[in-house]
């Protein structure tokens, strides 16, 4: 591979793209029923928010380290 193919940046596809999107809204929307309807403080609703998006990235790992192990 060339220099070039690593300075190259590499696109998402467009399920990469929509999953994104869900997340961020799903984050989104948790937040401000936590924070408005629940009337939980602001900075537990920020916490609350942020381990349920580490849950998230935990849970992709662990898929995305599954299917890589498929295809070797």
């Amino acid at each position: 591979m060339s220099e070039l193919d690593h300075a190259r940046p590499q696109t998402l596809s467009p399920l990469a793209k929509l999953g994104v999107t869900v997340v961020v809204i799903a984050a989104l929307s948790w937040f401000f029923v936590s924070w408005l309807v629940l009337d939980s403080p602001l900075t537990d609703a920020i916490g609350e928010t942020a381990g349920s998006l580490a849950v998230v990235l935990l849970i992709v790992s662990v898929i995305g380290t599954a299917r890589a192990d498929d295809g070797a």
